[in-house]
């Protein structure tokens, strides 16, 4: 069962087309900005992978539709993620794997990000969470055409029992993404 963390209306999401609508919001998940709504479902614990296929309807190119972006998260908290989505930063459209953590030591950074694959008009993005040696590791995959994929960074995150997999459409308003499928799978090891 999916949850909306935070408010979100039906207006702003829905079926539409046999794909999950979910409208970008004025709002974001970033450091001490934490207004944006997570729709989420519990992980599964141990090893798994989690895909879905996004459309994010943002012209191709063009400037500024900055931060605008739609993907899955990881979901610890509004402070505690792991996030790959479909962003706008600039004239760029990219897939963006994004890590926050919290707390933090002064003067330590609390977000970072890489880049994985170019986005595509649908782009298919996977996450792949693995245990090892007491460390959750956390892979980023992604593809334009659901057959060849490009591994991307790792990130190390500490979320635990209780970590969350989430949707996210945030960054601006007046965009929409739709979300074809989400497919969760467990991992023998």
């Amino acid at each position: 069962m999916w949850y909306a963390c935070s408010y979100m209306s039906s207006a702003s999401s829905g079926l539409e087309n046999g794909a999950f609508r979910f409208d970008t919001q004025a709002a974001d998940l970033y450091v001490d900005s934490n207004n944006a709504s997570v729709l989420t479902e519990p992980a599964p614990q141990g090893n798994y992978a989690v895909e879905t296929r996004v459309k994010l309807n943002l012209p191709a190119e063009d400037c500024c539709f900055n931060y605008v972006q739609a993907g899955l998260v990881i979901y610890g908290d509004d402070d505690n993620f792991i996030k790959l989505a479909h962003v706008s930063i600039w004239e760029t459209r990219q897939t963006e794997f994004a890590k926050e953590l919290a707390p933090v030591p002064e003067d330590y950074p609390r977000y970072g990000n890489t880049v994985v694959g170019p986005p595509d008009e649908w782009t298919y993005l996977r996450i792949v969470k693995r245990t090892q040696a007491g460390e959750e590791l956390y892979t980023a995959y992604t593809s334009r055409d659901g057959q060849s994929w490009v591994r991307g960074g790792v990130w190390t995150h500490q979320l635990g029992n209780s970590a969350r997999i989430g949707l996210v459409s945030m960054g601006g308003s007046g965009y929409t993404a739709n979300f074809d499928y989400v497919q969760v799978y467990r991992l023998n090891s």
